[in-house]
């Protein structure tokens, strides 16, 4: 009886050995999963909050000559010169918004970094095809201009273990309603 129970005791530990090899590399998976995802939706959400607040300075800043330099630099300061800096963040369009659709109206202005100061706006390209001094403010018998914000964003997978290689894109637009700068 003894040296049957002794048997047992030994394949049992063997077991045990063999089990955890086979639940090791799935608990790995698991925490490298949630490393990944959790660190992309941190991406995302700082995206986005970074979105809003841009749209929210263009909606205080209206027709000023630098509104669209104000957005570029209150972006940069949510999400910090190094996301600029290190190519995190591709470009930043502000954009005109249709007044029945909500959609662009296709007058959009393109920033994409290239300097060595992303808190500087002559260390950036700059399109201008919607001027911000023809930026409806005006209550009246016009309604005021509705302005967008997008932010290209590229987040690069940390561990590239598979499925978590390369990167994958990001890309938060907000609207908001110019604030009028005078009533009738």
């Amino acid at each position: 009886m003894r040296g049957h129970m002794a048997i047992n005791k030994r394949t049992e530990r063997g077991a045990t050995i063999v089990e955890a090899a086979i639940i090791f590399p799935v608990l790995i998976l698991s925490i490298i999963g949630l490393l990944e995802l959790g660190l992309v939706f941190k991406d995302f959400l700082g995206v986005n909050f970074a979105a809003r607040e841009g749209a929210r300075i263009g909606s205080l800043a209206g027709n000023d000559i630098d509104a669209d330099c104000q957005i570029v630099q209150g972006i940069v300061a949510d999400l910090g010169a190094s996301l600029v800096a290190d190519g995190t963040i591709s470009s930043i369009e502000i954009f005109q918004v249709n007044q029945q659709t909500g959609n662009p109206t296709g007058l959009t202005n393109t920033w994409t970094y290239f300097g060595s100061d992303p808190t500087d706006c002559a260390d950036w390209n700059a399109t201008n095809n919607w001027p911000s001094t023809s930026r409806d403010v005006d209550v009246g018998a016009t309604p005021l201009d509705i302005l967008g914000v997008t932010i290209n964003a590229t987040h690069d997978y940390v561990t590239g273990v598979p499925p978590f290689r390369g990167s994958i894109n990001i890309d938060e637009t907000a609207i908001q309603r110019l604030e009028p700068e005078a009533f009738e």
